[in-house]
């Protein structure tokens, strides 16, 4: 065999042992990596919210004003809507 040959297959060899090494080395660890598990039976905590009739916000309806069978932010909005919605 030519030395060329030799050198060429060499490197080669080298460089495919690296490749296997790294692609063994990505299999293991995705296989290794623990499984995310979702929590069962834990409830998750949300905030009941409600719109300001008059100007939009939403806000948790544990702090909202209540008028008219509307909800408000504060007393200020729930006067303001009265006054222009009589009922």
């Amino acid at each position: 065999m030519p030395a060329g040959l030799n050198e060429y297959m060499g490197k080669l060899l080298f460089w495919v042992v690296v490749i296997l090494g790294f692609v063994g080395y990505v299999a293991y660890r995705l296989r290794a990596r623990p499984a995310r598990k979702r929590v069962e039976g834990k409830p998750v905590h949300t905030l009941d919210s409600v719109r300001c009739a008059q100007c939009g916000v939403f806000l948790p309806v544990e702090q909202s004003v209540k008028r008219d069978g509307q909800s408000f932010c504060c007393w200020e909005h729930a006067q303001k809507w009265h006054d222009q919605h009589p009922s």
